[in-house]
């Protein structure tokens, strides 16, 4: 009784820690090119073609992908032209929104709406999701749950998207930091 009070002290102080450690994790500013930076934790890297080719199943790369030292928690931006104006946020916002309906079998919005970041406006969607294995699988795979938090703009004919990504077992580990990140976008 007495090795198991000590035991669950422990772990409890250890997840504690590292909860910790993540949470005050000093950040960085980031230029994603000339006219895009962001803050991201120190301990953040950028992906290799090899992570990226496994976590983006894009023909178009994105334009700069930074992943934790566990690869748990990853965060990406990406570009492609659009008609789409400035202007157009608020209908881009739904065309987004219905968009990520039809990606995931299961989406539960926890936040989303349009606001400025250092002058510029976006639109954001902070969100869980699920998706579920193919039933036609040869082999059982379990569901994969997310947390995300997603944040578009539109910039010189382009669309601009930013997003931060992680198990949703780890979402209260990350949710902060992803937030903090957003709101470090700047565009010049």
């Amino acid at each position: 009784m007495k090795n198991s009070v000590v035991l669950a002290l422990y772990c409890s102080t250890l997840l504690l820690f590292s909860a910790f450690q993540i949470t005050e994790d000093k950040f960085t500013r980031i230029d994603i090119s000339e006219e895009i930076s962001v803050s991201l934790p120190e301990s953040f890297q950028p992906m290799t073609e090899d992570q990226m080719q496994q976590k983006f199943l894009s023909a178009r790369p994105p334009l700069a992908a930074f992943t934790s030292p566990d690869q748990i928690a990853d965060f990406s931006v990406s570009a492609a032209n659009t008609r789409w104006r400035a202007d157009d946020l608020p209908i881009l916002k739904d065309f987004y929104r219905s968009s990520l309906l039809e990606l995931y079998d299961e989406v539960d919005f926890l936040e989303e709406g349009i606001r400025e970041i250092k002058g510029t406006p976006v639109a954001y969607f902070e969100f869980t999701s699920v998706v579920k294995p193919d039933e036609d699988a040869i082999t059982s795979k379990s569901p994969v749950h997310r947390y995300s938090y997603a944040q578009y703009t539109i910039r010189q004919n382009k669309a601009i998207v930013f997003t931060f990504s992680c198990p949703r077992q780890r979402q209260n580990q990350w949710q902060p930091i992803a937030q903090k990140v957003m709101e470090s976008v700047k565009l010049k």
